[in-house]
């Protein structure tokens, strides 16, 4: 049995699928690739681990159908790496995989695959159709807040919130929170949410395309299915009643500044150098017209501070931890961002300024400032 395939081809959508594998798995037979080739010879490959898998097609010629047949990833994945790009020949025997090449060739071992476990998704579910490149933009504008808590687990995962005629993102750890509010261009006739596990948004993330006309998207009681392009992802969704996000971004806030993106982010990642190890405050003080950024270590008797220009300011003083506040701007899309705030010891809004539909609010707990 043979199979005639590009070693490019081949050695990207393992790649691209690959990363779900997990380094140690409880269970051994997601350590290896499934290779399915159908009943008209279409090659289907497989990777997974206990909560979800992802597959996809591979363009190459079968000379067999209605056949399965398993392969240790890593194995496979070092063998094909350092081969130029040319047709490679697999011959497929009982126990043996042989892959043939212009100068050479390389065999491991294969298992049936009527071994590898399944998941199934209800296929009576009226799919959600996402354009590609909505849902990378709210998974990868959300997915950096979202939670690694082993008590609350459903803050580990973005938050899908599928309205009429709206999606939202949600993601947050308790301290700050994202969410993205897409207008849809279709009308629902009923309302959905799940949670997606973080490392299976991350998956998506990195293998839809950016662009992607459409993802296809299927819930049913414990599972979630995406279908875009060749590939297919089901994964379980993470059980549990996701925080009412809505209750806790403030409505009225009347301290708001405007500022440049790249000039607070330089001069917040300078002066957080000199902030205490443990705490990590920056504080912030604004003026009509200008922001002075102070950070101060006393055990070591070190502090900075600078002055950066407001296109237009406030008066309030307030301390965040320097890291959150620098992946939370680093993370918004626009030259211009505004910071609204009512009160140094409640949560700040930080958004974009320039024209999107798609609506971008960053929550953010302060820091108390102790002198």
């Amino acid at each position: 049995m043979e199979i005639t395939v590009s070693k490019t081809a081949l050695l990207d959508k393992l790649k691209s699928i690959g990363r779900i594998i997990q380094p140690k798995n409880s269970i051994p037979t997601y350590d290896n690739f499934l290779f399915v080739v159908d009943e008209f010879g279409i090659i289907l490959v497989t990777a997974g681990e206990e909560g979800g898998r992802i597959s996809t097609n591979i363009d190459g010629k079968a000379d067999f159908t209605d056949r399965s047949f398993m392969a240790n990833a890593k194995i496979l994945l070092d063998g094909l790496k350092e081969i130029p790009e040319q047709p490679l020949t697999i011959h497929l025997y009982e126990k043996e995989l042989v892959v043939k090449y212009a100068n050479g060739k390389f065999s491991i071992p294969v298992e049936k695959g009527d071994q590898y476990p399944t998941m199934s998704t209800d296929n009576t579910a009226t799919p959600l159709l996402v354009s590609g490149n909505d849902l990378l933009y709210g998974i990868r504008q959300v997915l950096f807040c979202s939670a690694n808590d082993e008590l609350r687990p459903v803050l580990n995962g973005v938050y899908f919130d599928i309205d009429l005629d709206t999606i939202s993102f949600v993601a947050t750890d308790g301290t700050r929170l994202a969410m993205i509010e897409n207008p849809s261009a279709y009308t629902r006739k009923e309302r959905a949410a799940f949670i997606l596990p973080s490392k299976f948004a991350k998956v998506l993330s990195n293998i839809v395309p950016e662009d992607c006309m459409e993802v296809e998207i299927s819930v049913n009681q414990t599972n979630i299915l995406f279908k875009f392009d060749s590939y297919r992802l089901i994964c379980r969704m993470i059980e549990g009643r996701f925080p009412n996000y809505r209750a806790v971004i403030p409505q009225k806030q009347p301290n708001r500044a405007v500022l440049k993106r790249t000039d607070i982010v330089s001069a917040l990642k300078r002066v957080s150098v000199f902030c205490d190890e443990n705490s990590s405050l920056v504080i912030l003080k604004f003026c009509p017209d200008s922001l002075k950024i102070t950070a101060h270590n006393v055990d070591f008797c070190k502090s900075a501070e600078e002055t950066v220009a407001l296109r237009t300011g406030c008066d309030i003083e307030i301390g965040f931890k320097s890291s959150f506040l620098i992946e939370m701007i680093n993370n918004i899309p626009s030259e211009d961002i505004a910071i609204t705030m009512s009160d140094p010891s409640k949560a700040s809004i930080l958004t974009r300024c320039d024209e999107e539909v798609r609506s971008l609010t960053y929550l953010l707990m302060p820091l108390s400032i102790n002198y």
